[in-house]
Formats: C-alpha cells, structure tokens, sequence
C-alpha cells in the first residue's frame, strides 16, 4: 500500500519525501513521534496518512493523531484515509475535530 500511494502522488505531480511502514507493532507513542518529527520537518509540506488497518487498528492510529496534535499542534495539513478495523471509530473520533486537527479526512 505505502509504494503504490507514493507512486500514485508521483503520477500526480507530488513529491514524496519518504513514507512510515507502522506495520502492527507500533505503539501510541511511536505513532505520536513519528508524526511530530514530520510535523516539524520544514521539508514537508504535508502529511498523507493512508492505513488499511488491519492489526494496527484505525482507532488507535486516531487517538495518536489527536494525542500528537495536543502535544504539537500541527501546522501541515494532513490527508487521512483510513479503512480495517475500526476506521469507523476513529471516523468519529476525528469527526468535528477536522479544522482544528488540520485534516482532510477522505473516505
């Protein structure tokens, strides 16, 4: 999935920096770092979150957004596709929150 969203921002004219493989090991905290340190990198112009979640559930992925966005407040603007396990929890965790996070969330 990473690669063939990288390839797809390409064939449209975006530029990928690099993308984050969380697999299913990552933790809340990990989550939260790894968005914080995109967040502060002024070669980023925007996040692209694209999870099919399956054992990293979509709820967890969502509380490390906002968790992430309390202790940071993000200045990128993030693009948030979420599908598996719980996307529609997470939905309605972010629900609401979408200008204050920053995020266009797609569906």
């Amino acid at each position: 999935l990473a690669m063939s969203t990288m390839d797809i921002i390409k064939l449209y004219g975006g530029e990928p920096a690099n993308f984050l493989d969380v697999g299913g090991s990552a933790e809340g905290e990990q989550l939260v770092e790894a968005l914080k340190l995109l967040n502060e990198d002024p070669e980023v112009e925007a996040i692209f979150v694209n999870i099919f979640g399956g054992i990293l559930r979509c709820d967890n992925l969502a509380a490390s957004i906002i968790q992430a966005n309390k202790e940071n407040s993000f200045t990128k603007p993030m693009v948030l596709r979420l599908k598996g396990t719980n996307s529609d929890v997470a939905k309605s965790m972010i629900s609401g929150k979408e200008e204050e996070l920053n995020i266009f969330y797609n569906e």
